[in-house]
């Protein structure tokens, strides 16, 4: 009797540790979708290039995407009720752009960063003093966003300004650089690096694509970069060929393939 007990305790030890696992949530999220919160049907469309993947592409997009509303912490802070939100539309826009620009690197991607904090307009950081619309912040896990910010970036879906892009770019951009997982390839990586080295010393502020606040440091270069890349390839392409180039190598995709004038729903 007691072994049975004893053999009961330790599977459901088991159990508990491994569903906590990605790859026994992804069993599940295949095979047993049943156990699992499901993502409403009606969301999906939000995302307006997910009709042009194929099947398999779907599956591991609905796959990424319930395992990033899974694994992250989304929080509304400061709101009043006058702020009428539909939660669970963000959430899964949230989702679904993280998805979109990661469908082909590891799963690893955003692993680092499990929560995101919105307030309703600029806030003060007081690690920086400054009031500030976006903050990306490792050694928290942890990325900050102001809505109204975060809304405009999708109402002028074609400027190649959008803070969640923004900000996701940082965030994948120091988990290459900080974590001992490879986010993108060594070889593309040092590419594009040598690529927008030579576009951020030859132009400097006096591109007419790229906004000035790219040339702050490289840091930001790239994730100004990163915007434009899904937001407006096909200007990008046309205007910065080699780099764009580089991007793609990076990211493993080409968004002109997809859709004719970026990404994402007014």
């Amino acid at each position: 009797m007691f072994l049975f007990f004893f053999s009961i305790v330790v599977l459901m030890v088991l159990f508990a540790a491994t569903h906590e696992q990605r790859w026994f949530k992804k069993i599940l999220f295949y095979y047993f979708p049943q156990y699992l919160r499901p993502i409403s049907h009606k969301l999906k469309p939000i995302n307006i290039y997910f009709n042009q993947l194929t099947p398999e592409m779907r599956k591991d997009f609905n796959w990424r995407a319930y395992y990033f509303l899974d694994t992250t912490n989304i929080e509304f802070r400061h709101f009043n009720p006058t702020h009428l939100i539909n939660f669970n539309a963000v959430r899964y826009l949230i989702a679904s752009v993280a998805t979109q620009m990661t469908l082909f690197l590891t799963e690893d991607c955003f692993d680092a960063f499990n929560r995101i904090i919105f307030y309703p307009d600029t806030y003060y950081s007081p690690l920086t003093g400054k009031y500030h619309k976006g903050e990306t912040n490792p050694g928290a896990g942890l990325i900050i966003l102001s809505w109204e910010s975060f809304k405009s970036g999708f109402q002028r879906e074609n400027d190649g300004v959008n803070l969640l892009i923004h900000e996701f770019a940082h965030a994948l951009w120091l988990e290459n650089k900080l974590y001992d997982y490879e986010i993108f390839s060594e070889p593309a990586f040092k590419n594009y690096e040598r690529i927008a080295g030579q576009y951020f010393s030859e132009f400097g502020e006096q591109s007419n694509f790229l906004r000035r606040y790219a040339y702050k440091n490289k840091e930001e270069f790239f994730a100004v970069v990163v915007e434009n890349f899904f937001e407006r390839p096909h200007e990008f392409k046309k205007e910065l060929p080699n780099l764009y180039t580089s991007v793609a190598a990076l990211f493993n995709q080409d968004p002109t393939m997809y859709v004719n004038r970026g990404y994402f729903p007014a």
